[in-house]
This record gives C-alpha cells, structure tokens and sequence, in this order.
C-alpha cells in the first residue's frame, strides 16, 4: 500500500509538472506569432519618472515575500492572502544557490512554476536576484562557489579574516554572476516576454559589506593604494562596477527595467560596515549613478516609523537623478501613513510592504496562517483606494497636482495648497475610537480649476481660498462619493446634509469627488447641525 501511493504521488507531481511546462510552452508558441512587445520601462521627463507597463503608466501597489518563501509550495497558500491585500505587484526571490546548485546547469522549474501561478491571480512579478550579495553577505550562493574560496574569493577585513562576503574585485567572482543572471534573464524573455507578468528586476540586495569597510585582500589593497579614495568610496565604486557587469549582461539578453537597493545609512554615528560599506547609501549615491548607469534606479527600504526619516530619505532618493521606488517598508498604521506622502509628495513608482506571507520562520512575529494578518489591514485599505483611482492618481502624480497628509501623534491639523485652494486637514477621528489610532491620512487632486478628489480616511478636510486669490470665500456645490472604471468616475452616491457638513473622510474609507463655487465675501455666523444645538 505504501509503495501504491508512493507510485500515485510520483504521477501527479510529473502530471502537474507537465502540466506547467505544457502551459510555458502554450505561451511561448503564441508568443512567437506576435509582433515584439513593447516592454516595460521607466519614462523620465523635467525630473520626473514614471512606470510603464503595456504603454500606459503602472503604480506598483506591491509586497515582498520573506526571504525563504518563493517556493511553490509556500506560494501556493499564499495566494489568497495576497488578493486579501489588494496587491497588483509580487516580489519575489530567485536564489542563485537554487537554480545552478550544480556548476553551469540551471533549474527554473521552481520559477515558471511562480510565473504560471502570478498569471492565474491577475499579479505582476518583480524578480529579487539574490545572487553575490544578499544583506551585505554572499549566503545565496552557490555551495559549488562558497567552497571553493581559491578561485571564488572572499572579502578580508582589516585584521586578514575571510568574511562571507565575495570580493567584488575578483573576475572569476562577477563572471560566475553574470553567467547565471544572463541564464535566468535569457528563460524569463523565453517563458514570459509576451505576457510580461516579469516587469522589473532587482540586481542583488541591499549590497554592501558588513563587518568591515572594504575589501583587505592583496589585489583590493593594490586598487585601493591607486584610487586615493576613502574607504567607503573605494568599496562603492567596486560594488557598483560589479553590479553594473551584471546588470549590463542581463539586459544585453533582455531589456526589463533594473534596479539596486539600500540598506540604508539610518545613523550618522554608524560607521561602514555597521551598514552594508559601499552599498547606494545617499552619502555615496553619486558613485553608483556614475559607476551602474545599467541600472535605472536606486531603491530605498524603509522600516523607521519616524516620519522626518521617512521624508528624509524619500527626499534624497527622489532626487539626484534617481527615480523614487520603496521596494520594502514595514507594516502598521505608521507605514499606510507614509504611503500617502510616497505617492503624492515623493511621486513615487511604487512600493511594498514586506513579509507578507505566515509561513516565515521568525520566532518573533506571530501570525495567523490562515488569513490575512491584521497587521496588513491599513496597507490593504490603502490599496483598495489607490486602485479605485489608479488612472487619477498617475496622471495627477505627472502633471503635479496631487498633495497629501498624514496624522502624527503631535500633529492635529495642518494645510495642503493645491491650485487656488488652501485645503486643512483636522484629525482626531473616530473620536469614540479608544485608544486614538493616528489613521488620518488624505490625497487630494486637481482635476479643474474648482474640482477635486479627496481619498483617504479619518480626516476632516475644509476647502478654503488662498491668501491673495482674489476671493473670499467658496462653496461646496456637490459631492459624490464613489470609484474610478478605469477613466470614468462612477458615482455609489450624493454627500449632502450632515455629512458635508461633517466633512470627514470614512474609517473604512472613501473617495470622493467635489466642486466648488468661489464666492466674494465670506460667512460670518456659525453653523450648527439641529441635533447639536
């Protein structure tokens, strides 16, 4: 009996393998008898950047995997909670030590296995290659390398210890990445370029060394005597010539978007190597934008929930001829906050929340595996939004007409301007709501001159004219609350009455859609709804 379903097992894992390679092959015959599709890119203009995705602007609304979960068996639970979340946007590991576990043969049945289950949930995949550098270290790779320290060798630090950090100054190093970068990025334009469910690739992660400030070896310290730079600079210009080699081969093969990100320097008193020394921290943003120009951007990961950081860095990543793009935050009601501010002050591409999935094996987060954990519940509120007015918000994130705030616990109230309108935002709702929350957050859009969208939640918003506008005043004509089909509003609904009188934004939330009227002089009474006189 046993060895019957040994038999029966055995058949339905090569029938359900089949099956996959049967579909990939479906889709790479259809794909040959179409014309080559555009891919994905990010346009840049004045400054300013935007993702592209099948010729129409693309806000990625993501989430990123623990580090161990892009297995099939893990993702194939996973699904749902994924759809709970509202994502339109995956990231997910591909794992060197994976898929050439032996030297110059390559295994992708575990990835065309995710590619084919993304599809089937309407999900975008954006690839993390954990190849050389994973988190300042090289644990990803290959056994076949790390064992073999002579011709792979390590980064030393200044007391002569071998770290678990490959040296990025070693040839034989760099050419076995890019041998198997160009192998995945080669499968990937087979298996996935007319679907394009692979929009985007990261080029190792958060790169750097930690442990030490640069690389002691003998043919490093050569290099180094000859450059005259400072440590920190020395290591970044080699990390990011290495990333470039790579980067480079992978879209000599297939052209998708690249990117780089930070672990990023969150202390002036921390020392390189304490961080990751020589990754794209701001500090040495420049070298890696002159050193990687394969490289389309720099991403920043964000975890402190302290919001002048948070403007902090987005500040300094949205500048420098970099294009804004938050591939990792953390979850909670402080990161749903900052994600108002990423898309309408930073003009972000996108962003996700990372660790999403249960099946992690961190001891200190608790979850329930069986739905969405509640720690998600504000990050998939706001997606649920953000979709609702996907269209609206990219245009008005292009022509500059969108602003946003967002409840601090020493914040109560502040102003948005917009146009000829000065909007103030209070919070403090619900106010039955114990212990207060700080949920408060809002986005507003020009679409005319007298014409808004306001989304969010928990906030009070009063329209008022701008110093030295030319009126006094202005009324609220209409308001609807509803949706956007694509470029078409759609209305569920009126507000008038008490709720315009109100005029706060729904827990649950809710966009809505208002005019106005500017008038002369301004009211002067008081006005009280009946059931508060």
């Amino acid at each position: 009996m046993k060895r019957l379903f040994t038999i029966i097992a055995v058949i339905i894992i090569c029938c359900a393998n089949t099956t996959a390679q049967e579909r990939l092959r479906s889709y790479r015959l259809a794909q040959s008898q179409q014309t080559e599709p555009v891919l994905p890119h990010i346009e840049k203009k004045d400054g300013r950047g935007r993702f592209i995705l099948n010729n129409k602007p693309f806000l990625i609304l993501g989430a990123q995997l623990w580090n161990s979960s892009a297995w099939p068996y893990i993702l194939d639970k996973e699904w749902p909670q994924l759809e709970q979340l509202g994502i339109n946007t995956l990231e997910v590991p591909v794992y060197w030590q994976q898929i050439e576990e032996t030297k110059g043969q390559f295994d992708f049945k575990n990835l065309d296995s995710i590619i084919l289950g993304a599809r089937d949930h309407n999900i975008k995949l954006i690839l993390l290659w954990f190849g050389s550098y994973k988190n300042g270290s090289s644990q990803y790779a290959p056994e076949w390398l790390l064992h073999d320290t002579k011709n792979y060798p390590r980064m030393i630090n200044a007391a002569g210890q071998e770290l678990l950090v490959l040296s990025a100054v070693s040839k034989n190093n760099v050419q076995a990445d890019m041998n198997a970068f160009t192998a995945l990025m080669k499968h990937i334009k087979e298996v996935d370029e007319a679907q394009q469910t692979v929009i985007m690739v990261q080029v190792e992660n958060e790169c750097g060394s930690l442990g030490t400030d640069r690389d002691y070896s003998d043919e490093a310290n050569t290099l180094f005597a000859r450059e005259k730079e400072s440590s920190e600079n020395f290591q970044a210009a080699c990390f990011a010539e290495y990333v470039e080699k790579v980067a480079a081969a992978g879209k000599a093969v297939y052209n998708l978007p690249m990117y780089a990100n930070v672990w990023m320097k969150d202390m002036d008193y921390r020392r390189p190597g304490e961080y990751p020394s020589g990754g794209p921290t701001v500090n040495v943003l420049d070298i890696w934008k002159a050193k990687a120009p394969s490289i389309d951007l720099i991403g920043v990961d964000l975890y402190i929930n302290y919001a002048p950081t948070f403007h902090k860095m987005c500040s300094d990543y949205a500048g420098k001829n970099n294009v804004l793009f938050i591939p990792e935050t953390g979850k909670g009601i402080e990161f749903a906050r900052f994600q108002f501010y990423a898309i309408a002050q930073y003009k972000t591409i996108g962003l996700a929340t990372y660790g999403i999935d249960p099946f992690h094996a961190d001891p200190h987060d608790k979850r329930d595996s069986t739905k969405l954990d509640e720690k998600f519940s504000d990050i998939a509120a706001n997606y649920t939004l953000f979709s609702n007015a996907f269209n609206t918000i990219l245009d008005a994130q292009w022509q500059h007409t969108i602003v946003a705030g967002a409840q601090e616990p020493d914040l109560k109230e502040q102003t948005l301007s917009l146009g000829d309108y000065d909007i103030l935002l209070q919070y403090g709702f619900p106010t039955y709501r114990t212990p207060p929350k700080n949920s408060g957050r809002a986005m507003v859009i020009q679409l005319k001159e007298d014409e808004f969208i306001v989304l969010g939640f928990d906030a009070k918003f009063t329209f008022r004219p701008k110093e030295n506008a030319g009126f006094g005043s202005c009324e609220i004509i209409s308001v609807e609350e509803g949706y956007f089909k694509g470029d078409d509003w759609i209305r569920k609904r009126f507000w008038n009455g008490d709720e315009v009188y109100h005029s706060t934004l729904l827990p649950q939330g809710v966009i809505l859609k208002i005019k106005l009227r500017k008038t002369k002089a301004a009211f002067k009474g008081t006005i009280k709804a009946n059931f508060e006189q």
